[in-house]
């Protein structure tokens, strides 16, 4: 959720930091989506964070917001072999690995 004044590259670092412990060195826009057309008019801002997973991984949340979140380190492959047995089987992951896949070799090219 976006706060005053915050932009959607504002809330994806804040949100990196909080739920995984990462800052973003270059944030790419991958795609918005509506979760349910016709539904709501809840908006996705999805985005690709070049970040260095050295030290990634642990537990991360905001008390106060209840969150208890347990953030892995897998590679590239290991999460696209993921979406294919169903271990991953929400819309946004699926969306930003998929991505992911089409753009890899572009992301090691520096381009």
């Amino acid at each position: 959720m976006n706060e005053e004044g915050e932009t959607n590259e504002d809330v994806a670092q804040r949100e990196g930091q909080e739920e995984a412990g990462l800052s973003f060195s270059k944030l790419e826009k991958i795609c918005e989506y509506l979760v349910s057309p016709g539904g709501t008019t809840e908006m996705i801002h999805l985005y690709y964070g070049c970040v260095n997973t050295e030290s990634a991984g642990g537990l991360f949340g905001l008390e106060h917001e209840h969150e208890d979140i347990r953030a892995h380190v897998v590679s590239a492959d290991e999460a696209i072999a993921m979406i294919s047995d169903g271990r991953i089987n929400n819309a946004a992951a699926i969306i930003a690995i998929q991505w992911l896949q089409l753009n890899r070799s572009r992301l090691r090219a520096g381009r």
